[in-house]
């Protein structure tokens, strides 16, 4: 089975680190890139995500957020 839905880091510091992907849907498959992203708003995403258009474009998916569990550590 292939593996789905995923985005692969390439560093440790997840701040820094640029990521690569895919999302996939019965329809289609996306290649996705993260780029990390700075902002002073302690509630802004650490990452903005990007695929391509079908014409090459790059267009804005989603985001990445770090989160606490309830015990307070990292997820």
């Amino acid at each position: 089975m292939t593996t789905t839905n995923y985005i692969q880091f390439d560093a440790d510091d997840l701040d820094a680190a640029k990521g690569k992907g895919l999302i996939s849907t019965i329809e289609r498959d996306l290649d996705i890139n993260a780029v990390p992203f700075s902002s002073d708003n302690e509630k802004a995403p650490t990452h903005r995500v990007y695929a391509k258009s079908p014409r090459g474009h790059d267009i804005e998916v989603g985001g990445i957020w770090k989160k606490k569990n309830a015990e307070g550590k990292p997820y």
